[in-house]
């Protein structure tokens, strides 16, 4: 069994899956599938274009919706592990087949991504805030959680540190907010519990982000406002 691990994490010539900003969700979680998953689809010499891959993750995540939307918060989660799965592939498929392309980071990062995520948003939102007669509560912490999205994207470089795991970026980045707040929350049925925790550690994670900043905090609030009022 630990040889096979270890041959799933071992990179064979061309194939540059591994990168060293991966974060630990996807190390433990996504590449034991996905890679062997890219073998076997280059063993059987399939021609897909990883933006195929890329748009049909996109039902995976609203499928995850619909079942958070309808209080079967189980399925969702392993909806949503079929999603973490997938979303790890059209990349590695790009690399290895040399078709990365511009597009593809926007329909993953900029288009799909987001458009899934707020459909998963709004039904963990409707089954777990609203019919409990705490929608106002729910809406609030959505709310606060894109609010420091938007922050971690006007106001820092980049919203990953290193750790003393070389093949692991932060120990909480957006991606482990993602798969707590779609996997595990669901999952063990504590979303009301758990979700504001993970917002909060998001804006902890935030500030400490901040403050490590070379070019220190008032520098970068200032660069950052001057971005949002275009006057960079």
């Amino acid at each position: 069994m630990l040889n096979k691990i270890i041959n799933i994490y071992t990179e064979r010539p061309n194939e540059h899956f591994l990168k060293k900003e991966d974060c630990w969700v996807a190390l433990i979680f996504a590449h034991p599938f996905s890679i062997p998953l890219i073998r076997l689809m280059q063993k059987l010499k399939l021609k897909i274009h990883p933006n195929v891959i890329t748009i049909a993750a996109l039902p995976l995540l609203l499928l995850t919706a619909y079942f958070f939307f309808d209080g079967k918060l189980m399925i969702g989660a392993f909806c949503y592990l079929g999603y973490f799965i997938v979303d790890g592939v059209d990349g590695k498929w790009a690399r290895l087949t040399d078709k990365t392309s511009t597009l593809g980071e926007r329909l993953d990062h900029y288009y799909l991504g987001p458009l899934g995520t707020l459909a998963m948003y709004f039904g963990l939102w409707y089954s777990q805030y609203y019919l409990q007669g705490e929608w106002l509560i729910g809406g609030s912490i959505i709310f606060a959680h894109y609010i420091i999205v938007v922050s971690i994207l006007v106001f820092l470089q980049q919203p990953y540190y290193r750790t003393i795991f070389p093949m692991v970026r932060s120990y909480y980045s957006p991606d482990e907010e993602g798969f707590g707040t779609f996997f595990f929350a669901p999952l063990f049925n504590v979303v009301t519990i758990l979700f504001p925790v993970l917002v909060m550690l998001q804006l902890i994670s935030f500030i400490i982000l901040l403050v490590r900043q070379k070019a220190g905090v008032k520098n970068r609030i200032k660069e950052g406002l001057l971005k949002v009022l275009g006057l960079e």
